[in-house]
């Protein structure tokens, strides 16, 4: 058995594939050596690292974005194939991810105080996107609409989880406008 960790940033966004009837969330992670040379020279290689995750219905995938540094632990394997690119055969890794962890960071998209604007109650965001429900007032069964210092909208369940809201627009515009001209 081949096990590997490995700290990385994200080169895209996971995407949600499916495969011989099942889900699984794939995702890459770059991870940058540096070092000085003996004559002077800075050098800096950097390593792609495929993963692969089984668990779809995982909390973390929301955040899985371009730029977020991750920890990744679990399964490895080589893989060998052809570069469509420069015809060569090449190696890469591939992690079969047992564990991801989102390491933080200023790029990371989860915020680290969240309010409720209907009570104006705030609470800490902790480790895994988590923060008390009972901070916040939310009930058994209930899912709330919070905000962070910048205005972005997220939802808390009452488990006390954290997922980001998408940004949604108007199924059709014209419609919209048309419904607004009407109340007039």
């Amino acid at each position: 058995m081949f096990k590997a960790e490995a700290i990385g940033n994200i080169g895209a966004d996971a995407q949600i594939k499916e495969g011989n009837g099942s889900k699984f969330v794939t995702f890459r992670v770059a991870h940058t050596d540096k070092w000085d040379a003996g004559d002077g020279t800075k050098k800096e290689v950097t390593t792609w690292i495929d993963v692969v995750m089984n668990n779809t219905e995982s909390k973390v995938i929301p955040y899985l974005k371009s730029g977020v540094k991750v920890y990744v632990r679990g399964n490895a394997s080589l893989r060998v194939y052809s570069s469509p690119k420069d015809r060569m055969m090449k190696a890469g890794i591939q992690i079969n991810a047992i564990d991801v962890e989102l390491c933080g960071g200023t790029s990371d998209a989860v915020p680290r105080q969240v309010i409720n604007p209907n009570t104006g109650a705030i609470s800490e965001v902790g480790k895994f996107y988590w923060t008390d429900p009972k901070e916040l007032a939310i009930k058994r069964g209930q899912k709330v609409e919070v905000i962070d210092s910048r205005q972005n909208v997220y939802l808390v369940d009452d488990k006390g989880f954290i997922t980001p809201v998408q940004a949604q627009e108007p199924a059709n515009a014209e419609q919209s406008q048309d419904t607004t001209q009407e109340k007039k």
